[in-house]
């Protein structure tokens, strides 16, 4: 279903774009034949598309050549890219010819190396940095989205410094691994301190094949950044400036204003409100206009580059400045970038990379504000402050009992701060040796330091209080140092082509962490002033012990640029992670591809396919995403009521010795990682001289000896899990990709569509109490203080378990709304009888109760499918840029739905309550009934219809969003060139519309 709806989407608006009208009128057409750079062609054939009529172009790249309206003109010659335009009525038809190396033979960056795509064998998808230069966008993730088939980006914060989850071809394990990130060469931890605008490229190995060569690392996939350089050798120097302004304005839940509360009151706690004189000056707060705004960004971006015979340099700078939806909230981050080569000689060249950045972020802290969530747990009755300018409580002499915090005090009561200095250095040196070999060594630095301040004041509002003020401080530092060694090997023999590597890598890593905490402190602020009520907790860790050692190697092979293998393989030992039985894997990867378009049959048979490729792939990798030293288990010091400390003691005669210090688990000295395997076949090509192109990709991954963090029972004696390998998970589903571009005289047009068909599925788990795992929770905030009032407490929401897609959703199934109360009577949740309005549940065992026992799965969390269109076209000066993405067969559970429609237990509702079934005076409705009204007071939901986790819940997750919408102009002429701008761009762009972000920006260069 969802193929043939994706399949209506894809070729509809294409097959509508390129669809053009012939006239048979004759006309001439003139122009100018030139290459990239601007230089006149001479020679280029000239010829109308289906006919014998041609010219070739003079000595200064023009021709002129008759034809009619609707036919197409082919401009071709040797050494560069064919391009085809159709005439309409246009008499003047200026033409760029590319180099062909650069469209024929794009370089595409693999692991320690690079090849030519039409070389490739494996799964790699690109994106190139001009597509989303402008796009409101800090972390380059962002801008996969809708752009690959097969990634899935999601957004899991919508604070400004939230960092998205990357998940590649499906779910696959608890531990869910982050895709291994290398820039310039150098594996980096994330890519938050990655400028956008410094990204020449992003690639992206997705099968096993392709993402072997770094092991056990790669389980997430593999992205490969490469950053920008200078320009071309005699250019001046380039001098590019951009900047860009933009207001997000939030969708946020609104809740009931004061008379909409009251009536609620008057159903749930008629003895409060009712007949009580003085509502009129009760006060009529609006919490989320207080506690919510339009959220702000300013961006600006400025780099200089060039280049000469022996040096290329990049020498960029950034800042970005945002406030986000949640007051007090905000994240600003600035940074440098400094990217060099030399060539000393013929046969050295030196260089680095150099990137460092920090960013202040003011995150959301208060005593009980949980900020995260609505506001449920507040009443419009309370004032934002007294008359006496203390912060407003509930007012007094109605007996109503709120036990929660003024929200905008618990804000204001506290601060914090965070900052996250961040530090990217490599350099190398690569030498060219004889017989074709050469020998390339990489030494790379990172340093990360994260401090973190958070000072919680004394406060009072009412109910919720404290006199002591505390504060606490974080310290955390992490080093890597990386030092790899590359010999590699290139070299023809007549139609044989081979390209071969062996190198030896090893990472040392570091980590620092101090937390400190005090309680009293003597003065407000950041800093630590002791007094005699002070409190201090000290803890921290430091490891210097992260080690990891690698071997590698791949043999790249193809005859006649026709027939295609490669063949990569890598061992890594990593002695902090994983048992000392298992410290060592083996990964191997082999690919292989058939050019079939090169074959002189297939040209005969199909002349307008140029470009056919077949290939597949197997390989395997490891997920070793779990923390250090888990294979161990430390001692616990015990409290003994005697006062002993620790260790053996107890002296008197005949009596046992006390055990101050004690194991918590049990070690597991053959823990390993998880190991991927994986299985891909596709196909690529290229068609009407590279105006259509496509690719299409079947693929099986399987993961293996799946982590997990497993409860030992009671009477085992430990408390801490028992970490261990013990099931696997199978995702296997097709990715594609079509587009198409074309130049129809002055409007230029280049879209492309993609969609990834994933199914997912548990397919063995031992050892597992049940052999199923469950988790997840409706809580309204973890925090202390807020836990009591989730709607569904201490219940879990989904199950992983053999046959199960991962993480199913898992409740009572909704079978509909009982009409009448004869129609509940069948039914019986904890002894009470259903009534009409209540959800009637699927009793699985026939026995009248509903109760665990009818638990089932409920919903499928993982997407069937996800897509994107990229649409772009542009008209002389002006661009027209969208990018849309969806996905499709997704479920969610809408936990949200359960404070909407019902009431917190002491705070707020939405209007949504007053649709509930027999609500006030309502009758039968669409929703389930609340509660039971009773003489003076209300029975809440003696069914469970909103307190347990059950279908209702569950609604479709689907959509397709216009994720960026972008009209420009590119200014160009005399003008500018007299004041030495090449180029200047204006352009209004709107994201995640339609409740998204407006910008206006403009950038020169």
């Amino acid at each position: 279903m969802y193929k043939k709806q994706l399949l209506k989407l894809i070729f509809c608006p294409l097959f509508l774009l390129i669809t053009t009208l012939s006239f048979a009128q004759t006309v001439s057409v003139s122009g100018k034949v030139t290459d990239d750079q601007g230089q006149a062609l001479p020679g280029v054939s000239v010829s109308v598309q289906g006919t014998t009529a041609g010219v070739r172009t003079d000595i200064n790249g023009s021709y002129s050549i008759k034809t009619t309206s609707g036919r197409t003109l082919l401009f071709s010659m040797v050494g560069y890219s064919k391009v085809s335009i159709t005439v309409g009525s246009q008499t003047i038809v200026n033409v760029t010819l590319r180099d062909e190396l650069k469209e024929l033979n794009e370089v595409v960056v693999v692991g320690y190396g690079t090849q030519k795509r039409k070389d490739l064998t494996g799964s790699i998808a690109s994106v190139k940095g001009d597509v989303f230069k402008d796009q409101p966008i800090t972390n380059p993730l962002e801008a996969l989205q809708g752009r690959i088939a097969g990634v899935n980006v999601i957004s899991a914060s919508a604070q400004p410094d939230g960092v998205p989850q990357i998940i590649i071809r499906g779910v696959a394990s608890f531990y869910q691994p982050n895709p291994l990130y290398i820039v310039d060469g150098v594996r980096q931890a994330d890519l938050n301190n990655v400028n956008p605008q410094d990204i020449a490229s992003i690639d992206v190995a997705k099968d096993a094949a392709s993402a072997a060569i770094y092991g056990s690392a790669a389980a997430g996939g593999v992205i490969l950044v490469t950053t920008k350089k200078g320009g071309s050798v005699g250019a001046p120097p380039l001098i590019t400036f951009s900047a860009r302004y933009g207001v997000t304005k939030p969708k946020l839940v609104q809740l009931l204003d004061k008379n909409d509360y009251l009536k609620v009151e008057d159903i749930l706690n008629p003895t409060v409100f009712t007949g009580k004189g003085g509502l009129d000056t009760l006060a009529n707060t609006n919490w989320v206009d207080e506690l919510y705004r339009n959220g702000t960004e300013q961006n600006y971006n400025l780099s200089i580059s060039g280049a000469t015979e022996n040096l290329n340099y990049l020498i960029s700078g950034f800042y970005n400045q945002q406030t986000g939806i949640f007051i007090k909230n905000y994240s600003n981050i600035g940074g440098v970038r400094v990217n060099t080569d030399y060539k000393l000689s013929k046969y050295l060249t030196i260089g680095e990379q150099i990137d460092a950045s920090q960013r202040i972020t003011s995150p959301l802290v208060g005593a009980q504000a949980a900020l995260a969530n609505a506001p449920f747990r507040t009443q419009p009755i309370i004032p934002v402050y007294n008359t006496n300018g203390s912060y407003g409580t509930e007012p007094a002499g109605y007996g109503a009992q709120y036990s929660g915090p003024n929200l905008l005090g618990a804000v204001n009561s506290a601060s914090g701060q965070d900052t996250k200095n961040n530090f990217q250095g490599n350099i190398y040196g690569d030498v060219k040796l004889p017989f074709h070999f050469d020998f390339r060594t990489t030494l790379g630095y990172s340093y990360y330091l994260e401090t973190e301040d958070i000072f919680q004041n004394t406060y009072n509002f009412g109910p919720v209080s404290s006199n002591v003020n505390s504060l606490n401080k974080s310290y955390a530092q992490s080093s890597q140092l990386l030092t790899n060694y590359v010999l590699s090997f290139n070299q023809s023999f007549g139609k044989h082509n081979i390209s071969a590597l062996a190198g030896y890598e090893q990472i040392v890593q570091k980590t620092n962490n101090i937390y400190a905490g005090e309680s009293n402190v003597g003065v407000n602020g950041y800093s630590f002033v002791q007094t005699s009520q002070s409190g201090l907790n000290l803890a921290g860790t430091y490891d210097p012990q992260g080690l990891i050692q690698s071997q590698f190697a791949r043999v790249n092979y193809n005859y006649n640029e026709k027939y295609f293998l490669s063949a990569s393989i890598r061992q890594d030992a990593n002695y902090t992670v994983f048992g000392p039985n298992k410290q060592k894997g083996v990964f191997p990867g082999i690919s292989a591809g058939w050019a079939i378009s090169q074959e002189p049959f297939f040209t005969a048979a199909l002349p307008a396919i140029n470009n056919l490729k077949l290939r597949g792939s197997y390989g395997q990798l490891g997920n070793s995403n779990i923390p250090p030293y888990y294979f161990t288990v430390p001692y616990q010091q015990n409290n003994i009521s005697t006062g002993i400390a620790g260790g053996a003691q107890g002296f008197a005669p005949g009596q046992p010795f006390q055990i101050g210090n004690t194991l918590t688990g049990i070690p597991n000295p053959n823990l390993h990682w998880e190991t991927i395997t994986e299985t891909d076949l596709g196909i690529d090509g290229e068609a009407f001289h590279g105006s259509l192109y496509f690719t299409a990709e079947w693929y099986n991954k399987k993961t293996s000896d799946m982590l997990y963090d497993l409860t030992l029972s009671q009477s085992s004696g430990f408390s801490s899990p028992y970490i261990t390998n013990i099931g696997d998970v199978d995702n296997h589903g097709f990715d594609f990709m079509v587009g198409y571009r074309h130049k129809f005289g002055k409007l230029g047009i280049d879209v492309s569509a993609n969609a990834s068909f994933n199914t997912n599925r548990v397919t063995k788990l031992s050892g597992a109490a049940t052999d199923a795992v469950y988790g997840g929770y409706n809580w309204y905030t973890p925090d202390p203080g807020n836990v009591a009032f989730s709607a569904q407490p201490s219940q879990t929401i989904t199950i992983t378990k053999v046959g199960l897609p991962f993480g199913s959703f898992y409740g009572y199934k909704v079978l509909g709304i009982f009409p009448t109360d004869a129609a509940a009577a069948k039914q019986k949740v904890n002894g009470n009888v259903a009534h009409a309005g209540d959800l009637e549940f699927q009793d699985l065992n026939g026995d009248g109760n509903i109760d665990a026992s009818d638990r089932q799965v409920i919903g499928n969390p993982n997407p069937k499918m996800i897509y994107g269109f990229n649409l772009h076209f542009n008209y002389e000066g002006f661009d027209l840029a969208m990018l849309f993405n969806g996905v499709a067969g997704v479920q969610l559970y809408n936990g949200v739905k359960a404070y909407e429609q019902t009431v917190f237990q002491d705070g707020n509702s939405t209007s949504q309550i007053f649709n509930d079934s027999f609500f006030g005076s309502n009758g039968l409705t669409s929703q389930p009934r609340l509660g039971i009204p009773t003489t003076g007071g209300f029975t809440k939901d003696p069914n469970q219809n909103y307190s347990s986790v059950n279908s209702y819940f569950v609604e479709s997750g689907a959509y397709l969003k216009l994720k960026n919408l972008q009209l420009g102009y590119t200014f160009t002429g005399n003008v500018l060139r007299q004041l030495d701008v090449k180029s200047m761009r204006v352009f209004v762009m709107g994201n995640k519309l339609p409740s998204g972000q407006n910008l206006l920006g403009w950038c020169g260069r």
